[in-house]
């Protein structure tokens, strides 16, 4: 590699017009991680430069710096031995090169008007040659990580979502499927992505994994609307009997094992509020009406959360799903309360959802503070 360094070298005629030594070295340590330069090769490069001065960059010059082995190495903080490995991993690099002197010692002078006379030491030429390829490297590295934030933020979204809708599973008691295999094998793919940066790799498993979550969501869907059919009314009395008893059947849905629903509906209920009045009760459900949140609109919006299909939905549903949430979130009594006080239920019920939705996404860190 030392020659093609002193090739690349000779290839140096001055920097382009309006780029200066500080601009080679910007980019030099903008494209260094996506190159793979070592940290410490970084620092010693940064060090050379600060010998060196813009008028040796022009047409005509050459960027040789001399300091001596033992003045770098006290710059640099590490021993004459590990100094000259570093020079060697820099030139292996092509990062610089060399021009000996014939007693081997590093030297140079300056005129009046601060241009080399003479030198020789390491020549910085191949930074400035390669300046255009860094710039390059650099804007690909910068563009590729906004690529993989963004497929990083989908996977953190794909695990969460599927934590919340196999807790949901778990919660239900929906049969079927291998709740625990699912947490594990999520957990594991994430963790082996974290310091991935191949963006097929994590593309994959970002679709893996949001292809897992549709599943579990379809198969809830599946399960509540079987329930809902098998919980319809069914007509007991003879045709044309009036007042005749209905009766349902004695699967329940899965919101009714929530048992702690109907008394927080009891103590509403006793304050005077009705969750069959479709008028607003409160400031903030005048709000939601006003700007068109119903039932339906929550349902399409966080569909991950809801046990009926939207054209089902009812704000009893929406609320009875709210407090199933409350417990997953952690979230205390007393704040549902005070926020059913404030809001009322169907406000509060919108709230805790809409927070719930945010938390999958990943932009809220913890619903229940």
């Amino acid at each position: 590699r030392t020659a093609s360094t002193g090739r690349i070298a000779e290839g140096f005629s001055g920097l382009p017009e309006r780029v200066s030594h500080r601009h080679v070295l910007t980019a030099f340590k903008r494209a260094a991680p996506y190159i793979g330069v070592p940290s410490r090769l970084v620092h010693a490069v940064d060090t050379l430069m600060s010998w060196s001065r813009e008028v040796d960059w022009s047409e005509g010059q050459r960027p040789i710096v001399f300091p001596s082995n033992e003045t770098l190495s006290q710059k640099l903080g590490i021993g004459i031995r590990q100094l000259q490995k570093l020079l060697n991993s820099a030139t292996r690099w092509g990062l610089v090169a060399h021009r000996d002197s014939a007693n081997g010692k590093r030297i140079g002078a300056r005129g009046k008007d601060g241009r080399l006379i003479y030198a020789y030491g390491i020549d910085l030429s191949p930074l400035g040659v390669r300046y255009d390829e860094f710039v390059r490297i650099a804007d690909e590295g910068t563009e590729a990580d906004l690529r993989i934030n963004v497929l990083r933020k989908r996977l953190t979204a794909a695990r969460r979502r599927i934590s919340s809708l196999v807790q949901l599973i778990i919660d239900e008691e929906i049969e079927g499927v291998d709740a625990t295999g699912i947490i594990e094998s999520t957990k594991l793919a994430t963790h082996q992505m974290r310091k991935v940066r191949d963006e097929r790799l994590l593309q994959a498993c970002v679709l893996k994994l949001e292809g897992h979550a549709a599943a579990l969501d379809e198969r809830i869907r599946t399960v509540s609307a079987r329930d809902n059919e098998e919980r319809q009314p069914i007509k007991d009395s003879p045709s044309g009997v009036l007042n005749d008893t209905h009766y349902t059947t004695t699967k329940q849905p899965p919101i009714a094992k929530a048992n702690y629903c109907r008394g927080l509906a009891r103590s509403s209920s006793e304050r005077g509020y009705d969750v069959r009045n479709n008028e607003p009760q409160s400031e903030v459900e005048a709000d939601l009406a006003h700007h068109g949140v119903d039932p339906s609109f929550i349902a399409a919006v966080a569909p991950e959360f809801i046990s009926c299909p939207p054209e089902q939905m009812t704000w009893g549903i929406i609320i009875g799903d709210a407090e199933r949430l409350i417990a997953q979130a952690a979230i205390p009594a007393n704040v549902w309360r005070e926020a059913c006080r404030l809001m009322g239920q169907k406000g509060a019920a919108a709230s805790v959802i809409a927070t719930a939705h945010k938390h999958v996404r990943g932009d809220v860190d913890r619903p229940g503070a």
